[in-house]
């Protein structure tokens, strides 16, 4: 199966994980948006020529920085759209940005709590919904959320975190959302 031309969005790719779903993509021919939210714009170009360089003979058009932040469903509906727009298609989300406090549970915050759980857990939904939304309507497609060990064994220090990664490495066998039960194609 060719994988050339195929469109996918990687949340939290201009470093990390992220960074390298989206460059192994491009190495195979896809088309990549790499999304990201306040990371320093130097860092950014440089991850858009990595990924440019890694593979090979690939347009400037094939690779779409996009910021955005995934805690707003606005903001997440404008990525989207600008991402179809300048594609013409969707066929791969990779739920892939997260954040996490180092602090045990009676020192987190109220917000620090929220900025993990809203990144992490709403972000991974409102991105899956909207590609949900597009793929159901033209063939189907792939999502993929990235989780953790932390799943599986609570770590003292990063509470809010093992709570949102409980959820998000649930959701790819049994998602939680109505529409899980839909065949995208």
């Amino acid at each position: 199966m060719s994988l050339q031309n195929q469109a996918a969005l990687v949340t939290g790719a201009s470093r990390g994980i992220g960074k390298e779903i989206a460059l192994e993509l491009a190495r195979r021919g896809w088309r990549v948006a790499v999304n990201y939210f306040n990371d320093p714009q130097p860092m950014v170009d440089a991850t858009i020529a990595e990924i440019l360089a890694a593979s090979g003979e690939v347009l400037a058009s094939q690779v779409l920085p996009v910021q955005a932040d995934i805690r707003s469903s606005s903001q997440v509906a404008a990525m989207f759209e600008r991402v179809i727009v300048s594609f013409g298609r969707l066929d791969l989300l990779v739920n892939n940005a997260g954040v996490q406090t180092w602090k045990p549970l009676l020192d987190v915050t109220e917000e620090e709590w929220d900025l993990v759980i809203d990144t992490n857990l709403k972000g991974c939904f409102l991105c899956t919904q909207q590609a949900a939304r597009y793929m159901k309507d033209h063939g189907g497609g792939a999502i993929v959320n990235l989780g953790s060990g932390c799943n599986k064994l609570a770590f003292p220090r990063l509470v809010a975190y093992t709570a949102s990664k409980v959820e998000s490495k649930c959701s790819p066998k049994r998602p939680p959302w109505s529409w899980a039960r839909t065949r995208f194609g």
